[in-house]
């Protein structure tokens, strides 16, 4: 399988900017569907939501991980580097990875895509995967990227919650 974190390095180089999304949250409400449609509430979820900034090639991101209690200390993780947030947008941050394995002639392709929002301590975790298999002439992660949110929508998660003091 090959992948590319689209954005990593090419729209990220700005170097420190966006809305710093450090702390730890509250999960108000967590919901999801698999396929693309009908969200309903994701069990067991974790109570809350710990944001780090991170560095990966002199590139700031932000990951987040999953925990059990509001002091952000019993937390486990959920992906890192793969499904951290590196493109600052209005209000928050941006990630997507791409990838692709098979053949020319039956590519599996894939994009995942979430964003990151908080305003007024408020703090919207969106995200969607969205695949297909094709014959293509190239089976390669650019592929994924360039079809996009175009290619069938596979998973979709939303979680809304609260920043803690």
């Amino acid at each position: 399988m090959r992948s590319a974190a689209i954005w990593l390095l090419a729209a990220c180089s700005g170097g420190d900017g966006g809305v710093d999304l450090t702390g730890v949250y509250r999960v108000d409400v967590a919901v999801g569907s698999s396929p693309c449609g009908n969200d309903a509430p994701l069990t067991p979820f974790p109570p809350f939501l710990k944001f780090a900034k991170d560095e990966f090639f002199g590139q700031d991101y932000f990951k987040y991980d999953g925990c059990m209690d509001e002091a952000g200390v019993d937390c486990g993780s959920t992906g890192g580097l793969f499904t951290g947030f590196f493109e600052p947008i209005s209000n928050g941050w941006k990630g997507v990875v791409t990838s692709s394995s098979g053949t020319p002639a039956s590519c599996a392709l894939t994009y995942f895509e979430q964003t990151a929002t908080l305003k007024d301590g408020k703090l919207v975790i969106d995200g969607s995967t969205h695949s297909e298999t094709a014959a293509v002439s190239d089976c390669e992660p650019e592929e994924a990227e360039e079809r996009g949110r175009d290619m069938p929508c596979e998973e979709h998660e939303r979680v809304d919650a609260t920043k803690l003091p």
